[in-house]
């Protein structure tokens, strides 16, 4: 596992592109807010992932995310990461609070920096009908307090589904800090169905558009308050402002930051046509120029901060001063 040195240094070097890397269409939940679960399933094979990784690494690329469906239920992603790793690839994933506690002290060992864990509010009977999973909120209570235990850095991930934004996110974000002692993170709700990445469905076109609006606010005025919130701040205040003609940065879906999926087909984002295939002998083809604006999907906006950081100056000084006062949790 690469220290914040040499992450550091990565970067300083030019290394600063995100890769967003589905390894599996398989998922042992069935998430309203997902309609991956409905897929045939399909995961990359070990060769093919390492060939993935490979580009990337030659590519420029700082960071793999990988995700899924569930990425822990992919045979190799244990030697996935362990690979990646010595790629000098940050590594980072998401996960439904599932894995074992053998899989996930596998998964430290290998090198994973982060392992965010879903969870959707602080009711269990409210998790177990947003996830289809029986005893699933103790399943990742269970896991959040394991990875604390273990030393892998964590935080508690939660989509804004319209229960959680009636109910209010508050509660939630300090059951993550107070009970817990992990950061609070939050997915926006979207809508995908562009490409091979299926989310939001139905739900997205429920949710209520200004408890949406109301809910991200309070998520904002919580990170000014000292809570330890995940997503970056300057993110946050975008989306309370969104559509606003000019946010604090812009997306850099297919320039800076890319969706990779189980046939190496690679993508802008979630919602964009395919830019070329990393298994087929074709030559990468990246983006130039983008500046985009037309969505708040976090997988691929929150990255896009990284090679805009500088400019202006004055948007990373923000951002460290809003962090800094839970500075305590991020480890």
């Amino acid at each position: 596992m690469p220290t914040l040195k040499q992450v550091c240094l990565s970067f300083l070097r030019g290394k600063r592109k995100t890769a967003v890397f589905a390894l599996t269409t398989r998922c042992n939940c069935k998430c309203i807010m997902c309609d991956m679960h409905k897929q045939p399933p399909r995961e990359i094979g070990i060769e093919d992932a390492k060939r993935v990784l490979d580009m990337l690494a030659t590519n420029g690329f700082l960071i793999a995310y990988f995700t899924g469906g569930e990425p822990t239920l992919h045979p190799d992603v244990v030697e996935i990461v362990s690979y990646a790793d010595k790629l000098g690839l940050v590594t980072t994933m998401t996960t439904n609070g599932t894995p074992s506690k053998a899989l996930l002290s596998e998964l430290k060992d290998a090198g994973l920096y982060l392992l965010s864990v879903s969870i959707d509010h602080w009711d269990p009977q409210v998790c177990e009908r947003i996830k289809n999973h029986r005893g699933i909120f103790e399943k990742q209570v269970a896991t959040l307090r394991y990875l604390k235990e273990i030393g892998l850095r964590t935080y508690a991930l939660a989509y804004l589904n319209p229960i959680l934004l009636e109910d209010g996110v508050e509660k939630l974000a300090a059951f993550a800090n107070d009970e817990l002692g992990v950061p609070f993170g939050f997915c926006y709700p979207t809508s995908c169905d562009a490409n091979s990445y299926f989310l939001g469905g139905e739900l997205a076109k429920q949710l209520p558009s200004t408890r949406l609006g109301d809910q991200v606010q309070r998520i904002m005025e919580l990170k000014k308050e000292g809570r330890a919130i995940a997503n970056l701040f300057c993110y946050i205040e975008d989306a309370v402002n969104f559509p606003s003609p000019h946010p604090n940065f812009y997306c850099r879906g297919g320039e800076d930051v890319i969706y990779v999926d189980w046939l190496g087909d690679v993508y802008p984002c979630f919602s964009k046509k395919k830019l070329f295939n990393a298994l087929k002998g074709e030559t990468p083809r990246f983006l130039n120029n983008v500046w985009c604006n037309d969505c708040l999907i976090n997988c691929f906006r929150e990255p896009s901060f990284l090679p805009q950081m500088f400019s202006p100056p004055s948007l990373l000084v923000r951002e460290v001063y809003r962090s800094y006062p839970s500075r305590g949790l991020y480890k």
